[in-house]
């Protein structure tokens, strides 16, 4: 078992074709001295889900760059404090209108009161984001809602199943737009 660690794509990690990955694995497994029934087996999960779930949290709070989210480590965003990754996200207006504007980079903070529960990023959204709207966060894959607890009394969440293009894509699938600084481009129909 080679394990996992197949990648997927996230804002400014582009990482090298999944064949490249088995490519290498291939051509390693084969100078290996094992017996001929010996079987190969790998995790490739992330690459293979990353794409299938986002997550919907309300902005409680807003202090500076700070926003403070009703969801967090302790829930479906454990990846992205303990990974750190850069997860792509996109603001929905709490009014329904449209989320524009110059983006700014952002960290965001759970709900509960542990010092844990902090999610560095940048995450770039629009300057003006504000209490009551709401943030999609991407690419979480089977992993966000695995790794959610019931800390401190948090945990309870409505699961709604959606059919959209993912954020990104290692398939080809169209991406929508991923916010990484600067002003956003033209919009993309839906």
């Amino acid at each position: 078992d080679v394990g996992g660690g197949f990648p997927s794509v996230y804002p400014g990690m582009i990482p090298p074709a999944l064949a490249e990955y088995m490519d290498v694995i291939d051509r390693a497994f084969e100078d290996m001295k094992v017996h001929e029934t010996t079987e190969l087996w790998a995790e490739p999960g992330r690459s293979l889900v990353a794409e299938s779930t986002s997550v919907l949290t309300r902005v409680e709070l807003r202090k500076g760059d700070a926003l403070y989210l009703n969801d967090g480590s302790y829930g479906t965003l454990f990846d992205a404090t303990h990974a750190k990754w850069p997860f792509p996200v996109k603001l929905v207006r709490a009014d329904g209108t449209d989320a524009e504007g110059e983006l700014r980079p952002f960290r965001f903070y759970g709900p509960t009161c542990d010092s844990i529960d902090h999610m560095p990023g940048p995450f770039w959204l629009p300057a003006d984001v504000r209490e009551g709207d709401y943030i999609e966060i991407g690419m979480l894959g089977a992993y966000g809602v695995a790794m959610a607890t019931g800390f401190n009394g948090y945990g309870q969440t409505d699961t709604v199943f959606m059919d959209d293009a993912p954020m990104a894509s290692l398939f080809g699938l169209g991406p929508r737009h991923i916010s990484t600084g600067g002003k956003r481009g033209k919009k993309r129909s839906k």
